[in-house]
């Protein structure tokens, strides 16, 4: 079976943690008020615009998959007013913990969703940390070698100014893009991803315990055609080790329970526009899950995020 290109999804979330310490060190500024809400407002509109042209899109076996980015369900959080939860977190003194590739990598998508929710929630000193602790996996398993020393040189020159640090992050991401194709990394990207899109829906079946949220359960019983997708992603390095399999096998497990989600199609008669020579479909499909699927879905989440974490 041929591997894979490695996905956006897995470069942004390589690219939020760049972005967090360009964040991290411009909201340390003597800045006024105003002054700091433009910056974020002109940062997230710009990293919104990323996601929004490439960050869910990649190709396996040449048909085109889609990915939910961690940002996208930590806004959907946010914007919900959910209040920020830390304890929801992976904790960065596990960190050290870890010494194989598969546990760095992984862990690596983990706290890369981590700190995308920081990030959402503005928690400065919180990204400071989980920055911290992605700047040290990085350099371990081979990815950090993309910030050298000039970028390094130009984040610290610029860092007044936005705009050339978002091309300076752009700039980064290519490089790390090509990193990994040049150094034959996909199964590293694809754990990235894996742990990335883990933690995201932890999160979400965590936060609607206590946040019951139609929204919420919609997005969760969306994430059926996501999974599907990263079984796909993962399956070819299912065998380079227990672990690698332990994981695949648990998502495949996972993916029964979204089976049982049903697909609620409504029939609404379409409307022809005979000037136009246009139908518009007026039809709609809906994903039901009801308490019991969702309870499923929580507990095996939790198995496999706890597996990962140890």
């Amino acid at each position: 079976m041929p591997k894979n290109k490695i996905p956006n999804s897995i470069k942004f979330l390589i690219l939020i943690s760049i972005a967090a310490i360009v964040t991290f060190f411009i909201l340390r500024k003597n800045k006024t008020k105003n002054d700091v809400a433009t910056d974020e407002i002109a940062a997230e509109a710009a990293i919104m615009e990323d996601i929004d042209q490439s960050a869910n899109i990649f190709k396996y076996n040449n048909i085109l998959f889609s990915l939910p980015s961690p940002y996208q369900i930590s806004l959907l959080l946010e914007q919900s007013g959910i209040p920020y939860n830390k304890d929801l977190l992976h904790t960065t003194s596990k960190a050290s913990d870890y010494v194989e590739n598969f546990s760095k990598a992984v862990n690596f998508g983990i706290y890369g969703s981590d700190l995308g929710y920081i990030n959402i929630y503005h928690q400065t000193q919180d990204a400071a940390s989980y920055f911290a602790v992605l700047k040290i996996i990085s350099q371990e398993i081979g990815l950090y070698n993309a910030m050298d020393k000039p970028t390094i040189e130009r984040i610290e020159k610029n860092i007044e100014n936005r705009d050339s640090l978002l091309v300076i992050v752009s700039t980064t991401y290519r490089k790390i893009d090509n990193y990994l194709k040049v150094n034959d990394r996909e199964n590293t990207g694809a754990l990235i991803l894996a742990g990335g899109w883990i933690e995201s829906v932890y999160i979400l079946t965590q936060q609607i315990k206590t946040s019951p949220n139609k929204e919420l359960m919609t997005r969760i019983s969306e994430q059926k055609r996501p999974l599907e997708n990263l079984i796909k992603l993962l399956v070819p390095y299912s065998n380079e080790s227990k672990d690698f399999y332990f994981l695949v096998d648990r998502l495949i497990d996972l993916a029964y329970t979204f089976d049982e989600i049903e697909d609620k199609y409504t029939y609404i008669p379409p409307i022809t526009d005979a000037k136009n020579k246009l139908t518009i479909i007026k039809s709609k499909s809906e994903l039901v899950m009801n308490k019991e699927q969702l309870a499923s879905i929580t507990d095996k989440v939790s198995v496999i995020r706890n597996y990962i974490i140890k």
